[in-house]
């Protein structure tokens, strides 16, 4: 069962990501419990709910980001909210980050859930903080280590530089990288960099959003998939990929991160070890 956290807005690859969800859990692959929006772009929940209504989803429960947003202007999230069915409220998701995060993990059963996060870590830095609430008697941290069978993060550069996810919220990222309680994967920038995807969308339904998306992004050409390969990560057997020997991820305030071997550590990163 994953819960998917995304900056869609700025970029496209979290659009594809989007397509790659549906596309596992269309194969029983996995199960989308719900979506967090990292980005303050106001189009980005009507978008991601635009993109799960065509494909089959309607009903995923989306939550935006509420507060100290990080917002960048989209070249696609206002057009596939406009031209495209969804039911997203006009006046913003019903429940905060916080509270569906909350929400959804009470619901699931122990180390169950695995969170994508492919954005900022600004909503997973809140509910880190969070205290006992309606849903849960648990504090934000207990009710991870209960509810959270790993966190697979698209972000960092491995073993050390300065990525755009990292940056964006530094102040969140050093918390939730110092303090997240399970284990981490990252899935860094070099990965996802060297894997091309976009312009077979040329041969797709024309009134597609995920066609709308990278047609208005790039003209249908190729894009890197740093989001897409973080979600195939988090759906993967044990196995299917290899990962860094356990150790520690240490963020500075530019938001670069250094990786540190050590064992025991409850960090990983994964290896490019597949032809892209």
């Amino acid at each position: 069962a994953i819960i998917f956290d995304t900056d869609i807005s700025s970029d496209v690859d979290d659009a594809g990501a989007v397509a790659v969800l549906h596309a596992l859990a269309d194969q029983g692959t996995i199960e989308i419990l719900a979506m967090m929006t990292s980005s303050g772009d106001p189009w980005s929940g009507p978008c991601l709910d635009a993109l799960n209504t065509r494909f089959g989803r309607p009903d995923i429960p989306i939550a935006t980001i509420d507060k100290n947003a990080v917002t960048h202007v989209s070249k696609y999230t206002q057009y596939l909210a406009e031209e495209f069915p969804h039911n997203f409220p006009s006046g913003g998701s019903l429940l905060t980050p916080l509270q569906l995060y909350r929400k959804t993990l009470a619901e699931q059963p122990p180390a169950s859930v695995t969170l994508v996060t492919v954005g900022y870590l600004s909503n997973l830095a809140t509910l880190l903080h969070s205290g006992p609430d309606q849903y849960s008697p648990l504090t934000g941290i207990a009710l991870i280590k209960e509810k959270v069978k790993q966190l697979v993060c698209m972000g960092g550069q491995f073993p050390s530089g300065r990525e755009w996810n990292m940056y964006q919220d530094t102040p969140a990222t050093i918390e939730v990288v110092q303090s997240w309680p399970t284990t981490i994967i990252f899935c860094g920038f070099e990965i996802g960099n060297t894997v091309m995807t976009g312009r077979a969308l040329r041969a797709a339904e024309e009134n597609h959003p995920l066609r709308q998306a990278y047609l208005r992004y790039n003209n249908l050409t190729d894009r890197q998939s740093w989001d897409q390969v973080a979600v195939l990560l988090a759906a993967s057997p044990k196995g299917a990929y290899q990962l860094s020997p356990a150790g520690r991820v240490q963020v500075d305030q530019k938001g670069s991160n250094n990786w540190q071997e050590k064992r025991g550590g409850l960090h990983h990163y994964m290896l490019p070890l597949k032809n892209p």
